[in-house]
């Protein structure tokens, strides 16, 4: 218990470091904090055997049959990509005022679903920079609801709580006996937009995909949700695609329905399949961009 409360001051310590780089050199603060990762995240890589071993799961499944040294520097661009998330959020954190450049693709395809008054299921995942990106989602036309566990006490802070302000989204939290779900169903009600990472399975019921070339178990929440609703589901997510620059794309949309009970498994495969074909399509073109960090096969 000492040993991790040790750990977390020295994390905590870390963070600390690199917000004060970004105040000490202003406008070029970034900058100086993208340099100053480089040697960090070089030595998780040499020196923890633990990092290497939990992300080329991952590797190996997105980059089957390389040879031993190629991971190694696959798992550098991995990890440094996370610490560049890190870094923004930090940034965003630390200067209010300062935005990114984005860009929305299938924006229109989002608003006329968000017309239709039967609230919008947005399902996302552990990818790109999802934070930064989803600063900007105040300008929807529809309250935005993210169903997650918000703990304040993190090391890691949410970039509106470095700022000390409200995020742009309400938070529903899924620690109640019910997982968030009646909050969520309340939300769509009044056709608004609730949130979810879909990639992670915690609790509850779940449905088994092929995801890049082997099984894995998603959860079932979001489209059970959508389905009880008659609200669509659809797919977005986000990259970095520069220094200062992100995308969000609609990846894919779909409503999911079942008529009777016999109709409810199949349906919740095929909608799990949808989002992990998304995923699949999404990691071809941003393969570094994933933050799954464990196992996600055993999940």
């Amino acid at each position: 218990m000492a040993l991790k409360h040790l750990l977390q001051k020295l994390e905590a310590l870390g963070h600390w470091f690199f917000y004060m780089i970004m105040r000490i050199f202003g406008p070029y603060g970034l900058i100086a904090a993208r340099i100053l990762l480089v040697p960090v995240i070089l030595c998780y890589v040499v020196f923890s055997r633990k990092i290497n071993k939990t992300i080329t799961v991952y590797l190996k499944h997105r980059f089957p049959g390389e040879p031993g040294w190629k991971y190694f520097s696959h798992v550098f661009r991995n990890v440094y990509a996370f610490g560049s998330i890190l870094v923004d959020r930090g940034w965003l954190g630390v200067n209010p005022r300062v935005n990114f450049d984005g860009t929305f693709e299938g924006l229109e395809t989002l608003s006329k679903l968000i017309t239709e008054g039967k609230g919008v299921v947005m399902i996302t995942a552990h990818v790109g920079n999802w934070q930064t990106a989803f600063a900007n989602l105040g300008d929807l036309g529809a309250k935005v609801h993210a169903m997650m566990q918000y703990d304040q006490q993190l090391v890691a802070k949410h970039y509106f709580d470095l700022q000390g302000t409200t995020p742009p989204f309400e938070i529903i939290s899924v620690d109640d006996d019910f997982g968030g779900m009646i909050d969520a169903a309340a939300a769509l009600s009044r056709g608004e937009i609730v949130t979810i990472m879909a990639d992670r399975y915690v609790k509850g019921s779940s449905t088994e995909v092929d995801f890049l070339g082997a099984k894995v178990r998603l959860p079932d929440a979001a489209y059970v949700l959508a389905a009880a609703s008659a609200a669509p589901v659809v797919v977005v997510l986000s990259a970095k695609t520069g220094v200062r620059s992100y995308q969000i794309k609609v990846w894919d949309h779909f409503y999911p329905e079942y008529a009777t009970r016999d109709e409810r498994q199949p349906m919740l495969k095929e909608c799990a399949s949808r989002y992990a074909k998304s995923l699949e399509k999404y990691l071809k073109r941003y393969p570094f961009q994933w933050y799954n960090f464990y196992n996600f096969w055993k999940q």
